[in-house]
């Protein structure tokens, strides 16, 4: 019976998808609108790849929305000439092989940040709630029917308090901020009917998933106008890609622009992009190519996510609750014929549309998954994986989180470093003062490479060399079991919102069904009309 059940759902999600993708084939938007937001909060907190992110931008606008009625753009200090955006400084390669040595041992190098004032064109303003809704009500004044408004945040953000934790915020110039309920609020207050698409890459943005809600309060009800949003994170995580150097785009954003463009910031190729493979690209599977492609700590989401998240459920499976989500039935899961979260991986990814189901496979093959993983077994080798993690991260020597309460140290280890500092410097007494190093000939040509030999043959080279590469290696052990343990996470992620989909015409109104189809026709929709 639960058999023919889902294969009855299977043929209804098929055909939902399916009319919803065909109705944002044919909509064509009036005029689009644009609200950039974009900067830190003071210098030391304006990193270069949030410059780069707003150019990037502009980039694609000025390539696939070339007519577009309006964009303005609000970028740090806005139109102040001080030094505001933190860059990196250009690499100088030492003096030489021995110098470079020495600056290891010693941790020593020329500084590696600078100020300059941002290079942002055609900037309103300052990143500050007072610009950005005096912006935001010019551009109300404007729109009629028929327009659209896309907003895309490229800042830092902050969390919610423990009693309202989706509450998140945009954190703005000179250490202020616009939060969730504010900026729901504010869209609330646009013309009746205009629909409105987010991409927002600050840490914790998930919050402003609840832009769905009047006033972004669940108690409130769903908003009158729908809005749909692409997140680059949870509500409760911080997220990557604040950087003062350029060179690493490893950030949602990038991804997600990248796919309309045909390439990241720094130029990475952006590889079947086209899911449906109709010859455009869609939000949707803009955010599909990010959630695979990525390798940050990022989970992102989408609006219907989190929708879903409040008017469905999985039977005996809890973990997808909201906080403050309504009471959609007091039937049980039984009685509601509810779908388990259970089967294969190919069985789920039918279910979906067709970016969640290349979703699913990226994620796959990226783990070593056969799309015909049983579910339990991708849990099993998730809380594996998790455990990994947790103790690849602890290495003696090193702060680490700890766990509770904890500062994660368990003794120190001797790493050869002190103890070859005082051996180089009994050895040779003018190295005293690194200042002077770059005055010393001797440390230059042939001699130099002579007395580079003898520091290499000092007693505490070898410890300090093994453990400089124990470090590295650490590091990057780390760094790898934290990105699989992601990329697990997005997995069951995009796995509970199909089932979550397929369970809603079973549990939900049919108003609310009807909105939902409404959210996945605007997140389905295009940059270019």
């Amino acid at each position: 019976m639960q058999t023919s059940r889902n294969k009855l759902f299977l043929a209804f999600v098929l055909l939902t998808y399916y009319f919803a993708s065909s109705f944002c084939e044919h909509r064509v938007y009036a005029n689009d609108y644009l609200l950039t937001i974009g900067g830190g909060y003071e210098p030391a907190g304006n990193q270069a790849s949030l410059e780069a992110n707003v150019l990037f931008f502009q980039q694609i606008v000025n390539q696939q929305l070339p007519h577009a009625a309006q964009h303005q753009i609000f970028f740090a200090d806005g139109l102040d000439s001080h030094e505001d955006l933190q860059v990196l400084a250009p690499k100088k390669a030492p003096d030489s092989p021995t110098i470079a040595l020495l600056e290891s041992v010693f941790a020593i190098g020329p500084p590696s940040i600078i100020y300059r004032n941002h290079q942002v064109s055609n900037v309103r303003g300052p990143i500050s709630p007072t610009s950005i809704r005096s912006g935001l009500d010019e551009i109300a004044g404007r729109l009629s029917a028929g327009d659209r408004l896309i907003i895309y945040v490229t800042a830092h953000g902050g969390a919610g308090s423990e009693k309202d934790p989706m509450n998140t915020s945009i954190t703005c110039w000179r250490k202020q901020s616009i939060s969730m309920k504010t900026f729901s609020d504010w869209l609330d207050k646009l013309p009746s009917g205009i629909p409105v698409v987010m991409v927002m890459a600050q840490c914790y943005c998930g919050g402003f998933a609840n832009t769905i809600f009047e006033g972004g309060d669940p108690s409130n009800g769903l908003a009158k106008a729908i809005r749909v949003g692409f997140f680059a994170q949870r509500f409760d995580l911080p997220a990557a890609g604040c950087r003062p150097d350029t060179e690493n785009d490893e950030e949602y954003s990038s991804y997600f622009w990248g796919a309309f463009a045909g390439h990241s910031r720094t130029g990475k190729k952006a590889e079947g992009v086209d899911c449906d493979r109709n010859g455009r690209v869609s939000f949707d599977e803009a955010h599909a190519h990010a959630v695979s492609a990525s390798q940050t700590i990022d989970i992102p989401l989408r609006s219907s996510d989190i929708f879903l998240r409040h008017y469905s459920r999985i039977a005996g499976y809890e973990s997808t609750r909201m906080q403050g989500s309504p009471a959609v039935s007091e039937q049980t899961d039984e009685e509601l014929g509810l779908a388990y979260f259970t089967g294969r991986l190919m069985d789920i990814s039918k279910l979906g549309s067709q970016s969640q189901r290349a979703t699913i496979e990226a994620l796959a093959s990226q783990l070593g998954l056969s799309m015909d993983s049983e579910i339990v077994d991708v849990f099993q080798q998730n809380k594996a994986q998790a455990e990994f993690f947790q103790q690849s991260r602890f290495v003696p020597g090193r702060r680490g989180p700890g766990g509770p309460g904890g500062s994660g140290r368990r003794g120190r280890r001797n790493s050869g470093r002190m103890e070859l500092q005082k051996e180089i410097i009994d050895s040779w007494p003018d190295l005293e003062n690194a200042k002077d190093w770059s005055d010393l000939d001797w440390l230059r040509g042939k001699e130099g490479e002579s007395i580079l030999d003898e520091m290499r043959q000092l007693p505490s080279f070898e410890t300090y060399k093994k453990s400089s590469e124990d470090r590295r290696l650490s590091r990057e052990k780390s760094t790898a079991a934290e990105l699989r343990d992601v990329q697990f996470r997005r997995l069951i992620h995009t796995m509970e919102s199909i089932v979550l989909a397929q369970n809603l015409p079973r549990i939900a109104s049919q108003e609310i069904q009807k909105r939902f189809q409404a959210i996945l026709a605007l997140e389905s929709s295009f940059l270019r009309n």
